[in-house]
């Protein structure tokens, strides 16, 4: 067996230099890809919610291949800078002659990169407008109300389960899904699950038994908890306030008149969530100062 040639031996390494610095490239091409992605996609329950997907892949698939290629980045970037150190070396070695004050440059760096740090940590801009923007796209998928769960992983509820906690009467849920042509196995079984058993999304599947649900009774006088404890789980935040003030039996006219009085202007297309948290509230106190007069959370 003959030696390999001085010749040989460099381009060999030359060709692993090259095949590192390629991957550094397509991994960064990658992780910014997904990551820009990320920045977009609707908010974990609403990606669940719907089987929300983009060019075939869900929201975990994005996740799980932004991770990977993160990785990947990083420790190719290691290589890459292993491969390269003589040059880095003597780069730096050029800066530190005169060309470039390294303290300088160094102290200017980390300056540059706490500032970052802080107004990230800290919710300040421009990092607070970055995360605004993000917040506004993903809200953006949900055109209407029913994108948003009833609560909170209702996807991971048992169909059982569910359905006690919507107040729906299991049986009447079984022949409702059964009459449009579902299959449902158990009642034990995930809503995902059933779903995706039935082709369709955890969203779907509640839209043919809510009509099940039973309608509010609403009373002439409520306290703080009262009204708590009636309309606690019951997904009255994704509920625009034109539905709500319909099930609480008074004009939308009305409904908006009691959040002025409170300072608060809403549109009657507007859901209670979103009324309530752009007043640092949550649904129920919105609910409270509709029923209950001269509330004050």
């Amino acid at each position: 067996m003959s030696t390999p040639t001085t010749a040989e031996v460099k381009v060999k390494k030359t060709s692993y230099r090259a095949m590192t610095s390629l991957v550094t490239t397509w991994s960064f091409l990658v992780a910014t890809v997904t990551g820009v992605v990320l920045y977009i996609v609707p908010e974990g329950r609403v990606a669940f919610w719907t089987i929300w997907k983009l060019w075939g892949l869900t929201k975990e698939g994005w996740v799980d291949l932004h991770v990977i290629f993160s990785i990947v980045f990083v420790v190719v970037g290691v290589a890459h800078l292993v491969y390269n150190w003589k040059p880095f070396k003597n780069y730096m070695a050029e800066r530190a002659a005169g060309h470039v004050h390294v303290s300088r440059t160094v102290y200017g760096s980390l300056v540059i990169t706490a500032v970052f740090f802080g107004v990230t940590l800290y919710n300040l801009p421009p990092a607070n407008w970055v995360m605004d923007l993000s917040k506004t796209i993903k809200q953006s998928w949900v055109v209407t109300p029913a994108y948003e769960p009833p609560f909170g992983h209702a996807e991971e509820s048992s169909l059982s389960g569910f359905a006690m906690r919507q107040r729906i009467d299991l049986d009447d849920a079984l022949l409702a899904l059964q009459g449009k042509g579902l299959k449902v196995p158990s009642s034990e079984m995930a809503i995902m699950d059933l779903a995706a058993l039935n082709a369709i999304t955890p969203m779907a599947l509640y839209e043919m038994i809510k009509p099940l649900e039973p309608k509010i009774k609403i009373k002439t006088r409520y306290t703080p908890a009262e009204v708590d404890a009636q309309f606690s789980g019951t997904g009255v935040g994704r509920k625009t306030l034109a539905e709500v003030a319909a099930e609480l039996n008074m004009t939308v006219e009305t409904a908006q008149a009691r959040l002025a009085a409170r300072g608060i202007v809403a549109d009657k297309d507007t859901t209670l969530k979103s009324i309530a948290e752009a007043h640092g509230s949550g649904a129920n106190e919105v609910l409270k100062m509709l029923l209950i007069d001269g509330y004050q959370p």
